[in-house]
């Protein structure tokens, strides 16, 4: 996972993989940060939220602004 995470977007986030296969799926936020997430918001002392999709589980993690 990349060590500059985008922002939030602002309204519902889609599944980019789903999306690449034609369908929308809205990604559901998760409680818990992937492991590289949480020790890159530790070190650089901000906040992030972790989102997976529903239908093919993939995870992706934003910035909290």
């Amino acid at each position: 996972m990349a060590n500059d995470y985008a922002p939030l977007p602002d309204g519902p986030i889609l599944c980019d993989a789903c999306s690449r296969r034609g369908k929308q799926i809205e990604m559901q936020p998760q409680e818990t940060l992937p492991p590289d997430a949480l020790e890159w918001a530790r070190k650089e002392n901000t906040e992030l939220q972790s989102y997976r999709c529903p239908e093919c589980e993939s995870v992706n993690t934003f910035r909290v602004d």
